[in-house]
């Protein structure tokens, strides 16, 4: 099977790199198309309407070449419902869209209707935009890629630069700085960016640089507890990428508890859950005290993670919708495009 991965930066480790890895894997022939890039142009008011005609002609000319069976956009903001609609003319294939966060906010019905399927990891997107008629859409959790999730062993020096009792690996922004202000007597240590640019001395103590890779699951690994607290407009009812993350490197992670979140992991057994802060603090209490039982929790959690909750696991998942809502849908590389039905 022929795919084009439309993604905003082609860079090894970001988000849709990892679905190009995946299929290739699988035996899928695919192509990049990166349509944000590090280009000043496109967060520049006075270019943006210019610089979205331009990736708008070259993704129409990169499809026409390629011809590829189905395109799958990773968010795709510059990517309208004209283009897709103009391409489905052109071409023989089907466009779907996964949205890493929350929809409602972020993109217009009409981009969102234009695709023959757009996957939303947040039910309470899905269930809103249903309500209002729009009715291609299915739900798709976010995941983790064992390859570069995964336990590690620090050794001694790693483990005295990395760990802490209890870590947080997020990039700093007012409501998350509130949330550490209340937690400040607990011993946090802090990694992401724009930490070390807080106001509060306090908060710039804990903080750390931020971490990709290894770094980052040296901070897992190292740690007691991990902090996964979730993003107050993108999950409202979902849960993030972390959750995954965290998962599949066997970490006990400390997590708000979102409504979707119990069909994913079992709270009490593969994650640690609380409603509120003064439940927060009484759960950082008992597993700091009790840190053998935090790690079996970040073992389960691993178990489950690497059962459930892959990338191939949502490939697979998005393969059977596209092939129940399209049938005949052939799932080998190299088949023929699937055809719409009528």
């Amino acid at each position: 099977m022929r795919w084009l991965v439309v993604l905003p930066f082609a860079r090894p480790g970001l988000m849709g790199m990892d679905f190009a890895d995946e299929l290739r894997g699988l035996g899928h022939e695919v192509q990049t198309f990166e349509y944000r890039k590090d280009n000043p142009l496109y967060k520049n008011r006075a270019t943006k309407a210019a610089y979205q005609v331009l990736i708008s002609r070259n993704l129409e000319r990169v499809c026409l070449a390629w011809r590829p069976s189905l395109v799958l956009v990773i968010k795709g903001g510059p990517i309208t419902a004209g283009l897709i609609a103009r391409l489905k003319r052109k071409l023989d294939a089907l466009f779907l869209n996964f949205f890493p966060d929350n929809p409602l906010w972020m993109l217009p019905f009409e981009a969102i209707e234009a695709y023959d399927v757009f996957f939303t990891k947040e039910r309470y997107a899905m269930k809103s935009l249903q309500q209002v008629g729009i009715r291609n859409l299915a739900y798709l959790p976010m995941y983790c890629v064992p390859s570069a999730h995964h336990p590690v062993t620090p050794t001694p020096d790693e483990a005295s630069q990395y760990g802490a009792p209890v870590a947080f690996v997020a990039n700093r922004y007012p409501y998350r700085e509130r949330f550490v202000k209340a937690l400040r007597d607990y011993p946090l240590r802090l990694w992401g960016s724009g930490w070390a640019a807080s106001g509060d001395p306090v908060v710039r103590a804990i903080a750390g640089p931020p971490v990709l890779g290894r770094e980052k699951l040296l901070v897992y690994a190292a740690s007691t507890l991990s902090l996964n607290h979730h993003h107050p407009m993108n999950d409202i009812v979902g849960v993030n990428t972390r959750t995954f993350e965290l998962a599949a490197a066997g970490a006990c992670q400390i997590v708000d508890l979102k409504e979707d979140l119990r069909d994913l992991f079992k709270p009490g057994e593969e994650v640690v859950g609380y409603h509120d802060l003064g439940e927060l603090r009484r759960q950082l209490d008992l597993h700091l005290a009790h840190p053998d039982e935090a790690r079996a929790i970040g073992e389960n959690a691993r178990r489950r993670a690497l059962a459930e909750h892959t990338l191939r696991h949502r490939i697979e998942e998005m393969l059977a919708t596209v092939n129940d809502r399209f049938g005949g849908f052939a799932r080998t590389a190299g088949a023929e495009a699937p055809r719409r039905q009528t």
